[in-house]
């Protein structure tokens, strides 16, 4: 069950690459991205075949500049955008490919069923209540009943501490109370990858804090995330392993000691400097 904390605490960060017993040999093949090419119209290219991988285990946080192609990847991984050409693996599995002569995107439909999204500005539904945005997906999306719905929104609402407002509407909560009912929603799906896009950047310092501790609870649950944030000082808590983009490539990634302190392309560099002290 998630503990309710007063402020953000760091998740220890194994060293990627470092042998988890409990993990099957194939956790490395989680998600993989091969040459993935995505754009919009002849001169804006979000994704210039992109390559990455993910672990099981991975808690990966994707940084750099606007425009760089991060949120797009999520967009992408969610199925919510199709792409020009690549593939994507999830679980060892054709998840999305490029779009065939159509335009149509390709993509598996049971796959995208196990991938939960948090965005920026929540996307709560403003005439239904908490326990009715919670119920929607699950009811319709996995077919099941109402009572059963409702007590896994019990459940999930209870660990995020927010029990007190499951007939409340989105219109009566705060910003962070807002972002932690989408969470709660995307969790009711009972997804294998959670994707947050930057969930932290429209609340103040105080809510930011209620949000984040959710997220490091996650982490501490094992949960397999990808995470856009501006947040280094979050990135360097919660990361297994940072990745840079920049221009719709993957320029560098590694673990958040290595990339905050000692990266070791320029450009990161460049970028890190602008949003961080170096030591």
């Amino acid at each position: 069950m998630l503990l309710s904390q007063t402020q953000a605490q760091p998740v220890s960060n194994p060293t990627y690459g470092a042998k988890v017993s409990s993990l099957s040999a194939a956790a490395g093949d989680f998600v993989q991205l091969r040459n993935v090419y995505k754009s919009y119209g002849e001169n804006l290219v979000v994704m210039d075949r992109m390559s990455l991988d993910m672990r099981a285990d991975d808690r990966l946080v994707v940084i750099g500049p606007s425009g760089s192609g991060k949120s797009s990847l999520l967009r992408v991984l969610m199925g919510l955008e199709g792409v020009q050409g690549g593939e994507i693996m999830f679980q060892g599995k054709p998840y999305i490919r490029g779009a065939d002569q159509s335009g149509s995107k390709r993509i598996d439909a049971k796959l995208q069923k196990q991938i939960g999204m948090v965005f920026q500005h929540y996307t709560l539904f403003p005439h239904l209540s908490v326990l009715g945005n919670l119920i929607l997906a699950p009811v319709k999306v996995l077919g099941l009943n109402k009572a059963d719905a409702t007590e896994r929104a019990r459940k999930y609402l209870a660990r995020l501490g927010l029990e007190s407002k499951l007939n409340a509407y989105p219109s009566q909560l705060s910003g962070g109370q807002k972002q932690r009912v989408a969470i709660a929603r995307a969790l009711m799906l009972e997804p294998k990858l959670m994707l947050f896009d930057e969930v932290t950047s429209a609340l103040d310092p105080e809510m930011v804090i209620e949000v984040q501790n959710v997220m490091l609870q996650l982490a501490e649950q094992k949960m397999a995330m990808i995470i856009v944030t501006h947040d280094m000082h979050f990135a360097r808590d919660i990361a297994t392993r940072v990745v840079f983009c920049a221009s719709g490539k993957v320029v560098e990634e590694g673990a958040p000691a290595d990339m905050f302190k000692c990266p070791k392309e320029t450009r990161t560099r460049e970028f890190l400097e602008k949003v961080l002290y170096l030591d």
